[in-house]
């Protein structure tokens, strides 16, 4: 019988410090024979056969994920659960077929030998209304096996060395963490009242039995072992188990500094590993007598401790800063162009809507403007612009701080071709200084490939640095400006142009007062109009930094550049005009950062890594 362990499934746990114990906390970074599979953010299977990406279960989104072969095919299949019917499907590479659904309303799983009249595995799964159940491949669809219990999490593990059935570590709703003997059908207690919100299980130590590592809500790394709990000093954003030479597992953690680490079971303390940092999510993968660690977000690298490269292309950056996250830039999927489609308070409160029902185009925090008469705005026209990067990578220090890149704004032509119109460099930065505000610096240089215009006189003010808000904010707020009001040309109902140095709108988010701002530079070639509406009762608030290209469009020879700069500020409460001026102040006088070139660098193990691609999602 081949257990799990001899598989070689060193499956990554992924939880922030920020999860409740009622979420759900399955893996979603795996390893099987097929190679390895992990979650994008949107909830698609992605999968690394060792060659090429992959979608195993395209148009399929899921929230769950594990390898084993519950068929005894010879080799292991996908089992996912779906987050329509939260039901469980099983993908196997043999047949190309997918079996299920299998039951609904499935919140966890684990797998494992349950029973020692069967020779086949098990799942160990547990309902979103606390019912758990055993399913084999024996059952399919003729009634799941009850089990008693009601867990949020599970993982397989050997605590009874009596036994050659595996057991499993599981954390209830309210964080607390059971043993669950198989043999006996009964649950033991571990510990109570610490909050958990995940657990694994390893041999760290050489004893009989497995020992369990976990953490708590605010990331706490605890040990079990010999009926004692150890607290052993680090915060985690999750765990995995790898191998060392002894044979004994190793626990490894990515901190709250989003770095990986690795316990010196001999002297008690943590030690920096493969060290690549900026991640969500770190797993261990063992191949013959080589350890090679995966980093995820929502995109996968390799590395072993020579050095690691770029398996994939991102789908999104998240902007981070002590473990917490601040903004995120989606690359993909973006049909026109990519944007910042999460900005938050200090708090955590994300202000920005991506993509309403009643202006699809708007995308969250986007630039776009018009070029030679292409609208790279709005995106309802077949001959609608789109900007396409060519380059991206991100500097990481504790987390990501800036995102930089190439790309193409293009017109399309006939077929699947394009005329690329300009060239841009975008530099976004997370400047976050203190904890009392969220600072987003944007940055972007045009280059004309051919002699163009930008804008077009009389099409309209939509157009520069755009913010759509979250629903929430659209009615009751306020917008003001340096001048103690917002006081500008009213056109188009609500729709109010005002040039200012800063313009902010409070408005309240989860019943409390928030504040964003948007600052221009003073070395802007045009000063900043803004084009704001929503505070006169119109359907809806927006705010965008706009360059009155309508009215007077601007030449650009070929060979010559535009270049704008500005900075986007975030505040929980009710902001006064005397703070935002202040925040303004400040960032005017800071010193100009030297120019952006772009350059190829590859990853390392160091706190700071940076990682650039020519990507095989951009064309």
């Amino acid at each position: 019988m081949r257990t799990i362990r001899s598989l070689c499934l060193i499956v990554t746990l992924l939880f922030t410090a920020t999860l409740t114990a009622t979420e759900n906390t399955t893996q979603s970074l795996i390893s099987g024979t097929f190679g390895i599979a992990w979650l994008d953010g949107d909830g698609t299977v992605r999968l690394h056969d060792g060659e090429k990406v992959t979608e195993p279960v395209p148009d399929v989104k899921v929230y769950a994920i594990l390898a084993t072969d519950l068929l005894e095919e010879g080799s292991d299949q996908l089992i996912y659960l779906d987050d329509a019917r939260k039901a469980l499907h099983i993908y196997s590479f043999k047949t190309q077929k997918t079996l299920g659904p299998f039951g609904h309303n499935v919140r966890t799983m684990a797998v494992g030998r349950c029973s020692a009249d069967e020779t086949f595995l098990s799942l160990f799964v547990c309902t979103f209304s606390g019912d758990s159940f055993r399913w084999t491949k024996e059952v399919m669809n003729k009634g799941w096996i009850s089990i008693p219990g009601d867990f949020v999490q599970a993982a397989r593990g050997r605590f009874d060395q009596r036994s050659d059935l595996d057991d499993f570590v599981t954390v209830n709703g309210e964080g607390n963490v059971y043993v669950y003997s198989t043999k006996w059908n009964t649950y033991s207690k571990v510990c109570e009242g610490k909050n958990i919100v995940a657990v694994l299980a390893g041999n760290f130590t050489a004893s009989p039995g497995d020992e369990i590592a976990m953490f708590d809500k605010e990331g706490n790394v605890f040990l079990y072992q010999n009926r004692t709990l150890e607290d052993l000093g680090q915060k985690a954003i999750c765990l995995a188990v790898g191998r060392n030479n002894e044979g004994l597992d190793t626990l490894y953690a990515l901190n709250n500094e989003w770095v990986i680490v690795r316990y010196n079971r001999e002297t008690k303390k943590w030690e920096i590993g493969p060290g690549i940092g900026g991640f969500e999510n770190a797993g261990i993968v063992i191949r013959g007598t080589a350890e090679y660690f995966y980093v995820t977000d929502n995109n996968l690298s390799q590395g072993t401790k020579n050095g690691s490269s770029r398996l994939s292309a991102p789908r999104t950056y998240v902007f981070t800063k002590d473990g917490k996250k601040f903004a995120r830039y989606r690359l993909q999927p973006v049909p026109f162009k990519p944007y910042i489609d999460e900005l938050r308070t200090p708090s955590g409160k994300n202000i920005l809507r991506d993509a309403p029902w009643d202006h699809l185009h708007h995308h969250a925090l986007m630039f776009a403007i018009r070029v030679g008469g292409t609208n790279f705005w709005e995106e309802n026209d077949p001959k609608a612009g789109k900007q396409i990067h060519t380059r991206v990578g991100a500097t990481y220090f504790k987390g990501v701080k800036t995102v930089e890149g190439e790309l193409r704004w293009s017109v399309p032509e006939e077929g699947e071709r394009y005329q690329t119109l300009v060239q841009e460099t975008r530099k976004i930065d997370l400047v976050q200084e203190g904890n009392d505000v969220t600072l987003l610096d944007w940055q972007t240089t045009l280059k004309a490939v051919n002699s163009t215009v930008l804008g077009d006189e009389g099409a309209g003010h939509y157009h520069g640095l755009g913010l759509r808000f979250i629903e929430e904010m659209d009615k009751d707020g306020r917008f003001f400006t340096d001048t103690g009001k917002n006081a500008g040309e009213i056109t188009n109902g609500d729709e109010r142009l005002t040039q200012c140095k800063w313009m902010a709108y409070t408005a309240k988010l989860e019943g409390q007062p928030v504040t964003v701002a948007i600052f221009d530079h003073p070395s802007n070639p045009i000063p900043m109009t803004v084009f704001a509406m929503g505070d006169a009762g119109g359907p809806f608030a927006y705010m965008s930094a706009t360059t009155n290209f309508f009215r007077k469009p601007m030449p650009l020879p070929a060979g010559e550049t535009f270049a704008v700069k500005y900075r986007v500020a975030v505040w929980d409460g009710e902001t006064s005009p005397e703070t935002v001026e202040k925040a303004y102040t400040d960032y005017v006088q800071e010193r100009q950062k030297s120019a952006f070139r772009p350059r190829l660098q590859r990853a390392r193990p160091a706190r700071m890594a940076k990682f650039f691609q020519n990507s095989p999602f951009f064309p």
